[in-house]
């Protein structure tokens, strides 16, 4: 049974952000001034797709998010090399020849970072296929573009989402399977799915949506990978379960298990995770993120729960308390 928020606020106020973090984070999504185009510096209130990209009409782009935190030796991103790592393995299963390298890409966003002054931030590499003729064949004769923005992001589900949790629901639509399409990739069309998901939730009253895979087992959230705990084990699925492998759930579980806490990675279905004493979302833009309810089930929260831990062991990380994970920065 999970403690009313009202009541847990006052102790669980003082765990995650207010150690973690050393300032206020913002509020809003404010989007910053410079942008990384095609490999310069631009005003970003200046720079237009083509309405006839195909990225626009098909769906055919590869992206990737990273956060940078600030840190007492500056803002850093973190683990900037992974994320461009995958949205080069993402453009490379969509045909997409990027016209630079990891090293460069890296370079990019440290610098659009650095100009724009970047604290609580979020930073989108994004690569697409551009303007050319109607097809579906963009690789032979669409030009290949690359932009990253920034754009300000303190809590995306909102304080009290980390603190408290958020309400889930179980959406009707369910999960394409990795053999329809390449699930491992961040592409921008895969996401239609999970905007249907989302939109469910928004109008039956939930913050997140849940989707299942075909054969009724959990696949993730409409945004973020799932891990639930039951008897101090926690649970998380792998790619058999169509997900996209999270670099924030890569880092929960290398922070769990050096806690040594026991971490199962398998599928599991929708009576294992309901049947759970606690569920949590992980991604880059969520963080770790407690599930107070998942239609109508309470789930634990709080300041003893294992998520609670792992939220603040993976936020201690993020801005440089925890030196055990000092690789994972970069300092802009």
């Amino acid at each position: 049974m999970s403690r009313d928020p009202l009541e847990e606020w006052p102790s669980f106020l003082r765990i995650p952000l207010d150690q973690a973090l050393p300032e206020a984070r913002p509020q809003g999504q404010t989007l910053a001034k410079h942008i990384w185009w095609d490999g310069e510096i631009k005003n970003a209130e200046d720079q237009s797709i083509h309405y006839y990209a195909n990225a626009l009409h098909y769906g055919t782009s590869v992206f990737e998010g990273i956060r940078c935190y600030p840190t007492p030796g500056g803002p850093a991103l973190l683990r900037v090399r992974d994320h461009i790592v995958r949205m080069t393995r993402s453009a490379k299963l969509y045909g997409m020849a990027l016209p630079f390298n990891i090293d460069e890409l890296v370079q990019g966003t440290l610098e659009v970072a650095r100009r724009n002054k970047a604290i609580n931030a979020y930073i989108r590499p994004l690569a697409y296929f551009g303007e050319g003729p109607i097809d579906l064949k963009p690789k032979k004769q669409c030009r290949v573009g690359v932009f990253i923005a920034t754009r300000e992001l303190g809590s995306f589900l909102g304080e009290n989402a980390l603190r408290n949790g958020v309400r889930a629901t179980i959406s009707s639509w369910r999960k394409f399977h990795h053999t329809s399409m390449p699930t491992m990739a961040k592409a921008s069309g895969q996401y239609a799915n999970s905007v249907l998901a989302s939109h469910e939730a928004l109008d039956r009253g939930f913050d997140e949506a849940i989707l299942l895979n075909q054969d009724g087992t959990v696949s993730s959230a409409a945004g973020e990978n799932i891990f639930f705990v039951r008897d101090g084990v926690l649970y998380t699925n792998d790619e058999s379960s169509s997900i996209v492998p999270g670099i924030t759930r890569d880092c929960v579980i290398q922070i769990a298990r050096n806690l040594d806490v026991e971490v199962v990675v398998k599928p599991f279905t929708r009576e294992q995770m309901m049947r759970s004493d606690e569920v949590f979302l992980t991604g880059t833009a969520a963080e770790v993120t407690p599930v107070r309810e998942i239609d109508g089930t309470e789930l634990l929260t709080g300041r003893d729960t294992l998520g609670a831990v792992l939220q603040r062991g993976y936020l201690a990380a993020a801005t440089a308390k925890d030196p055990n994970y000092g690789s994972w920065l970069t300092l802009v």
